[in-house]
């Protein structure tokens, strides 16, 4: 048969050897070597001239090895030239061989240094694991904080990508220094033995990201399997909140983040108040002050509203007390043994508790309850058909009488059923069917006649980041231009979901109150909690209805002077304060923890950020 022709089962042992570890590969190859030579030395034995007093062995063996050798065999035996010059040409392919082996190992090795496979040596590093936008932008953000300090480990990016396209939009993205800083690992991320790339064995946190729920529970298994009994901090996101208990099991110490709700409740509360997204991206990032818990002896045994009074390089939000965190705490609460206190502030040394005490002061102030009519809002949904938790969220928030719009593309039977399912007490709800990229149908819905619009991401499965941004630009452009129209009948704000950071501008450009950049927001959001886990408390509540949150008060409402008296006025009104905000819409500009002596502006568009009750 074919398969058993000498022919056959030589290119077969040869396929098998090529396939082997090289040290088979050489060693072959000296087993070659040493039978030429001793074949060499039993050919001419004997016949060797006097004057060549080298032992036969030894001439066998040089015209192996050097080329050159047999030139001078002109004065021998016809049949000892003619054996050297066999011997040579052996050598030349034994040699070629040889260098062939070492030449393709040491290419393969580099190859898979450029594939980023090679195991890495780091400890108490950080790894960001996974794929799509989110993985640079918490890279990002890591970066970041351990440019001013928040972190100190080493920064490891592990995607199923090769290492070489995520350095390129490393570089793209941070610039080639920052860029350097980042360690590149390329492999399946659910998969235990390419999971030992990147050091989870040793690491200090991972961050894990995924547009699909059931990876990333995959991803926590497998981590947890090749851990140890130190378990390092998990953070992870995920869109289906049933699997956050799911993901728990995967991994106990792991801290998920609801991205969609996350970006629902923001938008939202931006919605309600136009310029908030300015101040949520600064609290959230490493770029400007961000929070902090501190435990500190020289605090213990005051209360919160003398511990406000006397820190300095900050301000403090609230309390962690007994593992529960309590936001703009009342002004009688102790802070003991054990407490640790919420600041906000540049980074983690920057605060001081060594201002003085002053002299308690009674502020008339107006009350910040305004009467507001019912609103009429409008939701431009696309093709989403999760726009539920939003309605909710939009109900919480409104007084009763309020109305409700959804414009979507899905048919309106389907829409109007999936509305119907959703429960509201305070707003009456209504869906459309539009198309949102049409300027006619646009048109047709009259957005002119609502308060706040929103516009929310379509994305499907089958589009990507830039195909729902793209959609969401269109509509902005539409709205713009009967805005336009609409001049002195317009009374709405505008307020929408862009997925991209690097669309920014053109949001802008598009002339809207304000946007939330939700691939952003979201990987601010885990790279603060990969460092700093105990701030998940804060997060939760911030964007509840029901809690503390950040809120804008209209300037009037305060007396105005330096931020201290600001200050004390707002723990009088049982509110922090953490800054201030001028200007309007996108364009607004933030100031939040300013000296104690820095006078508010006198912008007439200045408004006060604070942390409140709703």
């Amino acid at each position: 048969m074919e398969y058993r022709t000498l022919g056959t089962r030589l290119r077969y042992l040869v396929n098998d050897l090529l396939r082997r570890n090289p040290f088979w590969q050489i060693l072959v190859l000296l087993l070659v070597s040493l039978a030429i030579v001793t074949l060499g030395m039993l050919l001419v034995d004997g016949h060797l001239l006097v004057e060549q007093t080298e032992s036969s062995f030894w001439w066998s063996f040089t015209r192996l090895l050097d080329q050159g050798t047999f030139i001078g065999d002109d004065s021998c035996e016809p049949h000892v030239t003619v054996v050297g010059v066999f011997i040579t040409l052996g050598g030349i392919l034994v040699l070629s061989l040889l260098i062939g082996i070492f030449s393709s190992k040491i290419a393969e090795q580099l190859d898979a240094l450029k594939r980023g496979k090679s195991p890495i040596v780091e400890k108490n590093h950080y790894i960001v694991c996974g794929d799509g936008d989110r993985l640079y932008e918490v890279t990002r953000e890591l970066v970041e904080a351990r440019k001013e300090g928040s972190l100190k480990g080493s920064i490891v990016m592990f995607s199923s990508r090769s290492r070489e396209e995520m350095e390129e939009v490393l570089v793209q993205r941070l610039g080639r220094k920052s860029a350097r800083r980042v360690i590149c690992r390329s492999g399946d991320t659910t998969d235990v033995d390419s999971l030992s790339l990147p050091g989870f064995q040793r690491c200090a946190g991972f961050v894990v990201i995924g547009d699909d729920d059931s990876e990333v529970v995959k991803t926590l298994v497998a981590v947890n399997s090749i851990q140890g009994e130190a378990k390092p901090v998990g953070v992870c996101e995920l869109r289906d909140r049933v699997r956050g208990r799911i993901a728990g099991m995967a991994y106990q110490e792991v801290k998920w983040v609801p991205v969609r709700e996350i970006v629902m409740r923001l938008l939202v509360q931006v919605g309600r108040q136009p310029g908030l997204s300015s101040v949520y991206s600064e609290i959230l990032s490493f770029r400007g002050n961000e929070f902090y818990l501190e435990k500190s002896r020289e605090i213990e045994g005051f209360d919160f509203r003398e511990i406000s009074s006397r820190i300095s390089g900050g301000i403090a939000a609230g309390i962690l007390k007994n593992g529960k965190l309590r936001l703009n705490p009342r002004q009688g609460m102790i802070f003991d043994t054990g407490d640790s206190l919420l600041v906000l502030a540049e980074n983690s040394s920057s605060f001081s508790f060594k201002g003085k005490f002053p002299e308690e002061k009674a502020y008339l102030f107006t009350d910040g309850i305004l009467s507001h009519e019912p609103l009429k809002m409008l939701v431009l949904s696309g093709q989403s058909k999760k726009f539920g938790f939003m309605l909710q969220l939009l109900d919480d928030y409104s007084d009763p009488g309020a109305e409700i719009t959804v414009a979507g593309s899905i048919p309106l039977l389907e829409g109007t059923a999936l509305l119907n399912a959703i429960e509201c007490t305070n707003c009456s709800r209504k869906y459309v069917s539009v198309e949102r990229t049409d300027p006619a149908a646009m048109e047709s819905i009259h957005p002119e006649k609502y308060h706040s619009i929103m516009v929310i991401s379509g994305k499907t499965r089958e589009m990507s980041d830039e195909d729902a941004d793209s959609e969401c630009i269109i509509s902005l452009l539409i709205l713009r231009d009967i805005e336009e129209r609409f001049k002195g009948q317009w009374k709405a704000t505008v307020v929408s979901e862009i997925r991209n950071p690097r669309n920014r501008r053109l949001a802008t450009a598009a002339g809207i109150d304000d946007f939330v950049i939700s691939n952003e927001v979201c990987s601010m959001i885990m790279a603060q909690l990969v460092i700093q886990p105990e701030l998940s408390q804060v997060y939760e509540e911030i964007f509840d209805p029901s809690g503390c949150e950040i809120q804008l008060r209209k300037a009037s409402l305060y007396d105005a002077g330096v931020f201290s008296s600001i200050a004390a006025q707002g723990i009088a009104r049982h509110e922090v304060v953490l800054g201030w905000l001028t200007g309007t819409g996108s364009s607004s500009m933030v100031c939040l923890n300013p000296d104690k002596n820095a006078l508010l502006p006198a912008d007439r568009h200045t408004r006060i950020v604070v942390i409140a009750e709703r």
